[in-house]
């Protein structure tokens, strides 16, 4: 933990520079913030605080920038709350009771919607559910010794496979068995069906066996590809003023493997989660942060929300905007499909 005159200086560095863009001389910290401290001993501050590894200076003579581990410091450590004015929660919330929530354009127009609040580029991911379950089970005779399995997903999604058969199964006793599986698995995902399990025939071993080597590989899909809007914001920072770096930027954006990865690997739904410059493993991002979050229904549905852009972005705001939006969506989840949210309204609070 950095003394509290360190993290106040600290602090003031990141603040100054997330304005400014610029290095932040010591002279500056001293009489702009008047800290009560000579400007000597904000310069042996400084050379702490460099020493430590939150903040890098060309040269002695020369201002401070904030280190991916300065902005993580203020990140966890500093970072005062930030509420969104009345003003944009009156323009989220006029945007959700107008558009279409029938259509996958709705998350264009959501990702839009953030990247014009946040000033750089936002994402968003539909929403998919947490884990599959049985809706339906068929069993259809294609040939003496050869069965074709059908499952219904409750998402209604198909997923078909072939099962050979060593002795000829009639389509009436393989409607029998369907029925069967059907009144003791319908509903149910990879872990409840594999925590019910009972005496069956070996054709029927063979026939849940594939249905939880189906589910499994549902639940093991990564995120679906996530939207992304507004790269004009964020292109247009400083920070990406090189056409060499921009290009590198926008071609690993357009791939969109990584924010695959880690909308799979993200935090649950309704906490914030911070990455920062060199805690992504592309190496084009970085420069760059994500402030990303999970909307959904806990356990059924869930979908991620999140903004890109330089290390140097306003945390406060766009934490508070990436929160704002996130509960939102989560609420209007919950409606969609039926859950109340417990002990909460459908307003954010903050």
């Amino acid at each position: 933990m950095l003394s509290p005159r360190k993290a106040t200086i600290l602090k003031t560095i990141v603040s100054e520079h997330i304005a400014t863009v610029m290095p932040v001389a010591s002279e500056t910290i001293a009489h702009k913030y008047k800290l009560g401290v000579s400007p000597a001993t904000v310069r042996s501050e400084v050379s702490r605080l460099e020493e430590e590894g939150y903040i890098s200076r060309p040269h002695v003579s020369a201002g401070s920038l904030p280190t991916d581990q300065g902005y993580r410091y203020y990140v966890e450590c500093l970072l005062e709350e930030v509420r969104l004015s009345n003003a944009d929660k009156s323009e989220i919330k006029r945007f959700f009771q107008t558009v279409e929530w029938q259509h996958h354009e709705w998350l264009h127009l959501v990702a839009s919607l953030l990247a014009e609040l946040a000033g750089n580029a936002a994402l968003v991911s539909p929403p998919k559910v947490a884990q599959a379950r049985v809706g339906q089970i068929e069993l259809v005779s294609l040939h003496e010794f050869l069965v074709l399995l059908v499952l219904v997903l409750q998402q209604a999604k198909l997923k078909q496979q072939l099962l050979p058969v060593e002795e000829a199964v009639s389509q009436d006793e393989l409607a029998t068995i369907a029925n069967k599986l059907n009144a003791t698995y319908k509903g149910l995902g990879h872990s409840q069906i594999l925590a019910k399990r009972q005496e069956v025939s070996p054709f029927e071993e063979m026939v849940i066996q594939k249905v939880l080597g189906l589910l499994q590989a549902e639940d093991d899909e990564q995120a679906e590809e996530p939207y992304v809007e507004g790269l004009r914001y964020m292109l247009s920072q400083p920070e990406f003023a090189s056409t060499y770096q921009m290009l590198e930027l926008v071609e690993v954006l357009e791939e969109r493997s990584w924010l695959k990865s880690i909308l799979s690997r993200q935090a649950r739904a309704g906490r914030v989660q911070v990455i920062i410059g060199s805690e992504n493993l592309e190496e084009a991002m970085r420069h760059c942060s994500l402030v990303i979050a999970r909307y959904g229904v806990p356990g059924q549905l869930s979908g991620s929300i999140g903004v890109i852009g330089p290390t140097r972005m306003p945390y406060g705001r766009t934490i508070a905007t990436v929160q704002y939006v996130s509960d939102l969506l989560g609420r209007l989840a919950q409606e969609l499909t039926g859950v109340a949210p417990t002990g909460k309204t459908l307003e954010p609070t903050n």
